[in-house]
């Protein structure tokens, strides 16, 4: 009874301690719905979709819930007749349907989704802020955890993955990255073993939607090798802890995301045979290593050990699938690749951004910021935490490095960069104990904003807007599908940036789309684009085509029209009148549509 007791006085001490920390969370989400209120607005009244891959997800989301099979992720009106099997998994739009089902209860289908939408990128951020939170806890003290919620709020400028609307992957990748690294970090402490068991869920999980927070997790999965290199036995425990994670989450995830078809197939873009394979490897590896940790009782040996698994680990890749180990998306085909994707934004690398030094600085210096604090901690401190600050500096330096090559990783590691600034904020605090309080956190708030992205685009900004800028064309705005999407459903050929939004839009098909996999309708749109009008009209009816969509701008158009200044693409945005076209006429439409006569 004294101990139930003695429990039940500690409760409301226990709630009384993470008032504080609900008090910086809740304010935080406050300011985050203020900031994204038009955009809320927009995706409500309108059901407008900022990003192709969420209109992508909602296509994915409708056929699931309209009966479509788990492991089928085809998509049917997608490069017609057969549909595209897309790399995706069924792992995020398991809560959306959750969310869609529960909001039909009291709504139509159609405002159901919306209100999931909106919905499900604001739950994503309130767990933000609690990783946040709790990654800095686990790295730092209590005080870092207020200071993280804070700086990880002023990155608002990266964070678009969070913001209304938007329920691609993103946003549960970069929590399941945080989720890992906390508990990796959490399970380095030798009385918090099953901690690295625990990480190896949402390290698993990340895999199954997605592979792009692998190059990170190559820091999570070498740390406990590293410490069972530097402490032997005495590592064994946490080793095999994390081995039978690996070895329990990763076979359990697979076989819920990969259909029993597909158990041999590999693929560079998702996870697959290849990938399972060498975690498998690597695991019973690590598994072998700590059975066998009282007889590597010397550095040279474990070195050879742990050089052994990686090899083995390696060679299990490189025996399904060597092609895979650089680049996933090797398959894109090359034209595509330079018309296509090279103008897409996140896909750029950061010296495409040069011209824009308030967007440069305002992304990169942060990141570069939390790196410098995480090595100087690592540095000061001494034992197990100078080996969690370390692995934090590692992961760091390879998002920053993959960000080089693409912008979007910047979304993905600047969460981990701010709770190492947020670590140097607690410290900074610690020293100035003697000051009074309300003096001391208005200074280090103070400091956080001027090295916050947010705070960074404040100080550097021309034009007296820090808001994140909107690319977004008329060509994808909502209402200028509205007349398309009365027309009979159809075979469309239209540009590869509009495609994922006229699936969801309209009932047409459409053969191409902003994903690599689509390489033979992608193909056939730039090809026909290019042609003159009398080749590119035999290859539309080669494929069946029975409706042509152009619409003036963007990146990708422009492409086009330099590429042939005597293709079709050229003469459509000239007005040209082409011969096999009839244009059908819609009011308050940016589109120009057209239908393919009669064959003569």
């Amino acid at each position: 009874m004294s101990a139930l007791a003695g429990e039940a006085a500690e409760l409301p001490a226990r709630a009384r301690r993470e008032i504080p920390l609900l008090a910086a969370i809740v304010p935080a989400l406050a300011g985050a719905a203020l900031l994204t209120l038009p955009r809320a607005r927009a995706v409500w009244s309108a059901g407008e979709f900022y990003d192709s891959d969420d209109a992508m997800r909602a296509v994915q989301l409708r056929d699931l819930l309209a009966g479509q099979s788990w492991f089928d992720m085809t998509a049917r009106r997608l490069d017609p007749p057969d549909g595209l099997f897309m790399h995706w998994s069924r792992v995020v739009d398991t809560p959306l349907a959750a969310l869609d089902l529960m909001f039909r209860l009291f709504l139509a289908p159609e405002m159901a989704e919306r209100a999931t939408r909106l919905v499900f990128p604001f739950l994503c951020l309130a767990l933000l802020f609690a990783l946040a939170a709790f990654v800095a806890r686990v790295f730092a003290d209590r005080s870092a955890r207020f200071a993280a919620v804070w700086l990880v709020l002023l990155s608002a400028p990266m964070f678009v993955q969070f913001t209304p609307g938007r329920i691609d992957h993103h946003a549960p990748q970069i929590l399941l990255l945080m989720a890992t690294f906390g508990l990796v970090a959490l399970g380095l402490h030798p009385k918090r073993p099953l901690a690295l068991a625990a990480a190896a869920a949402p390290l698993a999980l990340s895999l199954a939607i997605s592979l792009e927070n692998l190059p990170f997790f190559i820091v999570a999965l070498a740390t406990p090798a590293i410490l069972f290199l530097i402490e032997g036995k005495t590592a064994a425990r946490r080793l095999l802890s994390f081995a039978l994670g690996l070895l329990v989450f990763a076979p359990l995830t697979f076989a819920a995301t990969v259909a029993p078809s597909r158990y041999g197939l590999s693929a560079c873009d998702a996870y697959s045979a290849v990938h399972i394979r060498a975690v498998l490897v690597g695991a019973l590896g690590f598994a072998a290593l700590a059975a066998a940790a009282p007889r590597l009782d010397t550095l040279p040996r474990r070195i050879v050990g742990l050089g052994l698994v990686g090899a083995a680990a390696l060679g299990a890749f490189l025996a399904s699938a060597p092609h895979c180990l650089g680049d996933p998306l090797v398959a894109l085909d090359p034209l595509l690749r330079d018309l296509w994707l090279s103008h897409v934004t996140e896909a750029k690398p950061l010296k495409a951004f040069v011209s824009d030094p308030a967007l440069l600085v305002s992304t990169a210096a942060p990141v570069l910021l939390g790196l410098l604090a995480a090595t100087v901690l690592a540095w000061r401190e001494r034992g197990l935490a100078r080996g969690r600050w370390a692995m934090l500096a590692a992961a760091i330096l390879i998002g920053f490095t993959a960000a080089l090559w693409q912008i979007r990783v910047f979304s993905s590691v600047t969460p981990l960069a701010m709770v190492a600034l947020a670590a140097a904020a607690a410290a900074l605090s610690a020293r100035l104990a003697g000051v009074t309080p309300l003096l001391r956190w208005l200074t280090i708030g103070l400091l956080c904003l001027f090295v916050s992205p947010i705070g960074l685009a404040l100080a550097l900004q021309s034009e007296g807007d820090a808001a994140p800028r909107e690319t977004r064309g008329a060509c994808l705005e909502a209402s200028a599908f509205s007349g398309l999407a009365v027309l009979p459903p159809a075979r469309i050929v239209a540009p590869v940036d509009t495609g994922a939004h006229i699936l969801a839009f309209t009932p047409h098909h459409v053969f191409a789309a902003p994903y690599h996999r689509d390489n033979r309708g992608n193909r056939l749109a730039v090809d026909a684009f290019l042609a003159e009008p009398a080749a590119a009209e035999r290859l539309l009816r080669a494929a069946g085509a029975e409706l042509l969509l152009w619409c003036d701008g963007g990146e990708t158009g422009n492409a086009l029209i330099e590429r042939a200044p005597h293709g079709l693409a050229a003469a459509l945005a000239r007005g040209e009148s082409v011969p096999f076209l009839e244009k059908i006429p819609l009011e308050r439409s940016p589109f120009h549509v057209f239908a393919l006569r009669p064959a003569q």
